[in-house]
């Protein structure tokens, strides 16, 4: 029971699993090398896997060997024979495992709800959230992107390891997870950054921070002081000093202009405004369920979030400010047609629907007049936020169209630079937009929900008031009936 159950590396569980994979035969047609190497993997099958370091598979292996020799169970000549066998040339087989992150994902959930035991033995069919399609197209476009960044920091002659990427969508509707892809390659790093990595999403956190604004009664109209400013109490007893990334100030701006533009000193001065404790409650709410820290260096994106988290807060905003828990399994058949499990996903009301309006509105302004500007190619209502940490060390874009949040992370493992300019605009935008661009149905073209109780109006993007010039800085926003800017 424990060689077909326990785990063999490269997302193969099972001996006959891990003979496919490696050898392309059944565990019965092993020869004595092969059963020596695949006998000695569960060790530790990450780090054995021929498929990851073929020369430290193949000590391994040696080693099991040896000790079938001492012990009197092979000859000194079938010894001989099977040391000096080399690992084939890999043939194209393990790329037959499809989806192996979301795969993966699946069995540690249902080995927790349903048991080790009855997953593997019990002759069961799972029912998936997975759109193959979809996933394809996300593998691709997060390789295209891993590689383009490479590509790049190879020319700065930068010295660093290859770069890693997650892409995670959801349906904005239901919660579920229509594709995931944890990694550039799961049988060499099987760990899956889309939903276990916990990494800063820098100003891809300004948005939860906004949307809390907008539910207290701030509008797109309300200025915000894009000023220098200095705060008390920060680490080591010293002044805290935020800086905007340009390093420029433009005074007085716009809620939806510091947003867009993705300005950090307005950021810190309204989660000031709010509460640090207030913010935290309503991350929450929106299915943060990282530690936050309770600072105000928080509106920075300081504070460690998943990809899974974040992608699913921002769904909140396109589905009417309703949570809903993601998830990847429907159901659990037994193999008499019974159903043993069923997913009965958790949801919520996380904020007013004509808040998360708004906040779609002001995810829109992102592309059509700030950091986003890129997905402007992309010609059917989208939305999002970029996201860049210090010395480049992340770089996120999430957003959505009406049916699909998907989310994207870029960095490396070892938290080094991606190195400058790397930003969430360059390394993660393009991942996104190949992705969507892909999602969206020909002929066929959603729009973001409008409730009733809001109305759109033109208005300067530089002083918020209501604009009738139809001036390069006029920009149409939406506002709860009743707050927006009179004549």
């Amino acid at each position: 029971m424990y060689l077909n159950q326990v785990y063999f590396g490269s997302g193969a569980y099972g001996v006959e699993s891990a003979a496919r994979l490696y050898f392309g035969k059944p565990v019965k047609n092993l020869t004595l090398s092969e059963c020596a190497l695949i006998a000695g993997m569960p060790k530790a099958p990450s780090r054995y896997s021929p498929l990851v370091d073929k020369d430290l598979s193949l000590k391994r292996r040696n080693i099991v060997l040896r000790q079938m020799l001492a012990t009197g169970i092979i000859t000194a000549s079938q010894y001989d024979t099977a040391s000096r066998d080399p690992f084939p040339e890999p043939d194209g087989r393990h790329p037959a495992i499809k989806a192996p992150y979301f795969i993966e994902f699946v069995k540690k959930q249902l080995e927790t709800t349903i048991g080790a035991s009855l997953l593997y033995k019990g002759g069961l069919t799972v029912y998936t959230t997975l759109s193959y399609s979809l996933q394809m197209v996300a593998e691709t476009a997060l390789s295209n992107g891993l590689n383009a960044l490479q590509q790049r920091m190879n020319h700065r002659t930068i010295s660093c390891p290859d770069p890693q990427g997650a892409l995670l969508a959801l349906n904005v509707d239901t919660g579920e997870m229509l594709a995931m892809s944890g990694g550039k390659n799961f049988f060499k790093t099987p760990f899956n950054r889309a939903v276990s990595a916990r990494r800063q999403p820098g100003s891809a956190f300004k948005p939860i921070i906004f949307a809390h604004a907008v539910e207290r009664g701030f509008t797109q109209s309300t200025m915000l002081l894009d000023a220098p400013v200095v705060f008390k109490g920060g680490k080591n007893g010293s002044d805290w000093q935020p800086e905007n990334f340009s390093h420029t100030y433009q005074g007085e701006i716009p809620l939806r202009t510091a947003l867009a533009l993705s300005e950090n000193i307005p950021a810190v001065r309204l989660i000031e405004k709010l509460g640090i404790t207030s913010v935290v409650k309503f991350a929450h709410s929106l299915g943060i369920q990282s530690t936050l820290s309770p600072n105000l260096s928080l509106a920075l994106g300081t504070s460690e979030v998943s990809l899974l988290e974040l992608t699913a807060a921002y769904s909140v905003f396109p589905n009417r400010g309703k949570w809903i828990q993601p998830f990847a399994v429907t159901e659990v058949v037994d193999h008499h047609g019974r159903i043993i499990w069923q997913i009965k996903p958790e949801s919520h009301i996380a904020m007013s629907r004509g808040g998360a309006a708004v906040m779609v509105n002001m995810l829109e302004a992102v592309i059509r007049e700030g950091t986003g500007k890129k997905a402007g190619i992309i010609h059917r209502p989208v939305a999002g936020k970029t996201g860049t940490t210090n010395r480049y060390r992340d770089a996120l874009f999430i957003g959505f169209s009406p049916a699909v949040a998907a989310g994207v992370w870029v960095g490396n493992d070892d938290h080094s630079t991606l190195g400058k300019g790397e930003t969430g605009a360059s390394a993660a935008l393009p991942i996104w937009i190949e992705f969507m661009q892909k999602t969206l149905e020909p002929g066929v073209c959603h729009y973001f929900d409008i409730p009733d109780d809001t109305v759109k109006i033109s208005i300067n993007s530089r002083t918020g008031q209501r604009s009738f010039d139809h001036s390069t800085n006029s920009a149409d926003a939406l506002f709860i009936k009743g707050s927006e800017p009179g004549c």
